[in-house]
């Protein structure tokens, strides 16, 4: 969806990922935290190579091994809603000390206010809930929730994928174990929620993954160890994700 262009050796082994030189920079950025997420145990693609021109740039990188968790059949949705419990658990529990990358909320809503104001934001992409409203309706309800988001933020940082939809997460097709991270672009510093809201909206909308409801969104948080969700910081999240 991010509009590069993505290849696959012959072999599977490896993936190119190809931008036009307007995109270069949000490139690199993903690079770079692909080789610093190498340097932890989270699995995730290792960097092969990076090229880049007048023209744009190329990013090579290895193959995570499996399928899609949002293609996964009905039978290993319930072992695949525990693994990635588990492993974005792992994620979170990384000291933020140590990651050089920051997504804090008064950087994304910066880049939210931006988005608006460069016409960039897609108003026929948002959650079937806010569909008809404007990019300057949300940004002002965001805006508004702004502040207590953050005062909440401070006491809940951790190292975030930023991004970690069913598309982005990789499980084995035969044990349904998660074998994976993929798409790091957004990976920093943030509250957790950032995290949780996004993977739960992936698995109980209903115009989504068919496979997953909202039971299942309900296991894979009480698994990962928050039984009694904020909804409202639920909902904020998934908000500041309609400007992405």
């Amino acid at each position: 969806m991010s509009g590069a262009w993505v290849y696959r050796s012959a072999d599977g082994a490896v993936h190119a990922k190809c931008v036009p030189a307007a995109d270069k920079q949000e490139l690199q950025l993903e690079r770079d935290r692909i080789d610093w997420l190498a340097t932890t145990a989270i699995p995730g693609p290792r960097l092969v190579d990076w090229v880049e021109s007048d023209e744009g740039a190329v990013l090579v990188m290895t193959t995570v091994p499996g399928i899609p968790a949002c293609d996964v059949p009905r039978r290993l949705v319930d072992r695949a809603t525990t693994s990635m419990a588990d492993l974005l658990a792992q994620l979170h529990a990384l000291p933020i000390e140590g990651c050089p990358f920051v997504r804090r909320l008064d950087r994304t809503v910066a880049e939210a206010s931006d988005a608006v104001r460069r016409g960039a934001v897609d108003i026929t992409d948002f959650d079937h809930s806010r569909l008809g409203r404007t990019a300057e309706d949300l940004l002002a309800e965001l805006t508004t929730g702004q502040s207590s988001a953050a005062d909440l933020e401070r006491g809940d940082l951790v190292v975030c994928h930023g991004d970690p939809c069913l598309p982005n997460l990789l499980i084995d097709p035969e044990t349904g174990d998660c074998l994976g991270v993929i798409d790091l672009g957004r990976l920093g510093v943030a509250d957790r929620y950032l995290d949780l809201a996004l993977t739960t909206r992936s698995m109980s909308a209903p115009e989504m993954n068919k496979q997953y409801d909202a039971r299942d969104a309900a296991a894979f948080l009480n698994r990962y160890g928050v039984s009694g969700p904020d909804p409202w910081r639920l909902d904020f999240y998934r908000l500041l994700d309609e400007f992405s």
